[in-house]
């Protein structure tokens, strides 16, 4: 007899594709588009009543719903990755009038600014996307956004799955019923050739697919989106008006400009470290839902200046520079921007389980989005537009996605749902220490102490205190004593040439020092997007360079609109602040292993921060702004004395943070 809960994957497929042509049918509901649509015809479909379900299956009391791979492994499933690739090339191909195109559904970010399944711009924000940044909502307005996505794509795979013959259908059907996107872990061990960008999304040549009429070639449909046809007059901001196609890093202005991917892989690996940290103390240190949700909010104590938006909006600067990734208008268009934000809402639903209580609270949103006015407060019940949930039309709203089980998939790290809270969130916990926790500062400072102590050892010629000292006990036969009042059995005096006990430092305790640098500015500082780059040590005066120093610790992006300043109705919107943080605790450890500081003992960092200590503001095409004029720029560094973590299933603990007043106060822009 089979046991509950056994039930094979295979089964479990079968059982999923037995929901497609339901699942089809009510997702697509216009079809494939068979040429273009005329305007009164595409404002008709925007009127429609789409609902947005993501994938629904029939539930299985004991099945795990199918999770969405990082693209990697994902690529390793050849017939999954075969059909992934042809459903993006006929994602892309869709007529742009199309309601369901990737002109239309990229477009419901930012440009074209037109509305989308009948949600209707306010007054005051006609010339606005729907998206939700320096809001509380970002990470959860993205969460049905990325569902409507996977639908879309889902249903395409199922129908090219279908138009196989034979086994071949069976194959691909069997395939198609758990695929789910992909997301692109940005924070992952480098892969094998040392690159940081995955191959599969930078390579330019064309791709090999076995399609139902053969194997044939086509463009890399995660290169770049070309556009069919570009309308200037709905991208009119130059230079991206005069590029057919999306962008990253691209090598000049010119409409014959080209990506420059080498580029991008090189920012990316110059800054992995520091939004490696980032990421890990977002997940080690921050309790709060809203404090971890935007830009928007930051303590004045120095803690939680950083957030999850802040650390999405250093990689799409990285990746886009002056091409489309680069501004919030335009992004969505490049096939990365939904690799980037699976990642995000992946992170978000890690960090929901370890913290179940905390969730959306009321914050206003002065900024506001195309439904949703400047200074508005937005709390769990705040329409998610324009994403509608049921028949009569209703939105979404953060409280009712909550759960990944609403749109029908999982995370790899999630994928047992059936644990108890507590063994889901150890497992959780452990995996955040394995993939990003190996290199963080509590991870080093514990090698460094087992090397100085291994050091000293040889120095002294005792091997056993290593073991001893390394495991917490600094016994050894140089604490052994004469006997003395109620001592049974004492040992015999010890030999006075014996090594001496191995004692650890201040530094080399249970406990260490984190340094921050904490970064606050004017959203609308300057009328683009821009990077504030940390360096600790010399650096190249080019900005061009700055992105690819040896000395720098971390390169933080205000991601903005590009060439168009907040259209706000609340004037006090353009003087709205965002905060981000640069780790340096790493960048300190380099430093003793070079003999530049001895510990991270607070008075010699401080004195090491004033001489080396510095950081510059550049445009994301590297044109170099003083740092004075730069509204709002502020720099302060913070300390934490914390605790390493006990285990692979517990996390470091952080103290108070203390403000290093010393390293910054005497400079322009400094604390």
């Amino acid at each position: 007899m089979t046991a509950p809960g056994s039930r094979s994957r295979l089964s479990l497929m079968v059982s999923l594709s037995l929901t497609v042509l339901v699942a089809v049918a009510s997702a697509v509901p216009n079809g494939r588009s068979s040429g273009p649509s005329s305007a009164p015809e595409l404002a008709k479909r925007q009127m429609g009543n789409y609902r947005v379900t993501g994938v629904q299956v029939a539930p299985y009391a004991n099945v795990s719903l199918p999770s969405r791979l990082e693209i990697r492994e994902l690529q390793k499933n050849a017939d999954q990755w075969n059909l992934y690739l042809l459903g993006l090339e006929r994602f892309q191909s869709t007529e742009q009038d199309e309601m369901l195109s990737w002109y239309q559904i990229a477009g419901i970010h930012g440009r074209p600014f037109v509305d989308w399944n009948g949600a209707s711009a306010v007054a005051g924000q006609e010339d606005s996307g729907y998206c939700t940044h320096r809001s509380t909502l970002f990470p959860t307005w993205h969460r049905p956004y990325l569902a409507l996505y996977e639908q879309i794509l889902y249903n395409l795979v199922q129908q090219i799955a279908n138009e196989f013959n034979g086994t071949d259908r069976d194959r691909y059907g069997q395939a198609a019923a758990t695929f789910r996107i992909p997301y692109w872990d940005w924070a992952a061990e480098l892969e094998g050739d040392g690159s940081a960008l995955p191959a599969s999304v930078s390579s330019a040549e064309d791709v090999q697919v076995t399609a139902p009429t053969g194997t044939r070639s086509i463009p890399n449909p995660l290169f770049q989106y070309t556009f069919r046809p570009l309308n200037s007059d709905e991208f009119p901001t130059a230079p991206i008006s005069g590029w057919a196609s999306t962008l990253r890093n691209p090598t000049d202005n010119s409409p014959s400009a080209v990506s420059r991917n080498d580029l991008v892989d090189q920012q990316l690996r110059n800054n992995r470290q520091s939004y490696r940290d980032r990421l890990y103390n977002l997940f080690t240190s921050y309790e709060n839902y809203t404090r971890i949700s935007t830009t928007a909010v930051f303590l004045s104590d120095g803690g939680d200046y950083d957030s999850l938006e802040s650390v999405h909006d250093q990689i799409h600067g990285l990746v886009g520079g002056e091409g489309h990734m680069g501004w919030v208008d335009y992004s969505a268009m490049d096939p990365i921007f939904f690799l980037h934000h699976t990642m995000m809402d992946r992170v978000t639903a890690m960090w929901q389980v370890l913290h179940p209580e905390t969730w959306v609270e009321p914050l206003r949103n002065r900024r506001g989005t195309r439904t949703v006015a400047s200074g508005t407060t937005e709390d769990a019940n705040t329409p998610l537009t324009p994403f509608r949930a049921d028949a009569d039309g209703t939105f979404w709203t953060s409280a009712n996605v909550r759960s990944l089980n609403t749109f029908g998939y999982t995370y790899p790290e999630l994928e047992d749902r059936f644990l108890t809270p507590e063994k889901l969130q150890n497992q959780v916990r452990e995996a955040v220490n394995r993939l990003y926790g190996r290199n963080a500062p509590g991870a080093a400072t514990r090698r460094r102490r087992k090397r100085s102590l291994e050091r000293r050892a040889d120095d002294a010629g005792g091997s056993d205190i290593v073991a001893e000292a390394a495991a917490g006990n600094a016994t050894s036969a140089g604490d052994q004593h004469a006997p003395g009042p109620g001592d049974q059995d004492a040992p015999a005096p010890v030999d006075q040439y014996a090594p001496a006990p191995v004692e650890p430092q201040p530094d080399e305790q249970d406990k260490y020092f984190e340094y921050i640098a904490n970064i606050r500015v004017k959203k609308n500082a300057i009328d683009s997007s821009f990077f504030i780059h940390i360096f600790l040590g010399d650096f190249n005066p080019d900005p061009f360079s700055w992105t690819f120093e040896p000395n720098l610790v971390g390169s933080h992006c205000v991601f903005s609109r590009k060439g168009e300043l907040c259209n706000c109705a609340d004037d006090d919107a353009l003087d709205a602040e965002v905060a981000g943080a640069i780790p340096l605790t790493t960048t300190l450890l380099a430093g003793i292993e070079k003999g530049c500081l001895s510990s991270l003992d607070p008075t010699e960092v401080d004195a090491y921060l004033v001489d080396n200590l510095h950081w510059r503001v550049s445009t994301l095409d590297d044109k170099a702004i003083p740092n004075d004029q730069v509204s709002g720029l502020n720099v302060s560094v913070v300390s934490s004395e914390v605790k390493r973590a006990e285990s692979d299933q517990t996390f470091p603990e952080w103290g108070a943070f203390t403000i290093r007043e010393d390293a910054t106060q005497r400079r322009p822009t400094g604390y």
